[in-house]
């Protein structure tokens, strides 16, 4: 059994780091593609991406929270 996410997982966890980096980017009036390179360069992105820590499953306010604190 591998442990490598399914196609639907995946999708979900691009869709959260999506999603939170316009939220972040929206607050933070970064531009999008200089949030999107932060935060895939991030700890939370690891997180995220990582199945075994179900970051993806608490929406991504929650992951932009992480993001965030992660930052400062």
């Amino acid at each position: 059994m591998s442990d490598k996410p399914s196609d639907k997982t995946l999708f979900a966890m691009d869709l959260t780091a999506m999603m939170a980096v316009e939220q972040i980017s929206t607050e933070t009036n970064e531009p999008q593609e200089k949030v999107l390179l932060d935060f895939m360069e991030s700890n939370t992105a690891k997180m995220l991406y990582d199945d075994s820590t179900k970051l993806w499953w608490d929406g991504p306010s929650a992951t932009a929270e992480e993001f965030k604190m992660n930052i400062k």
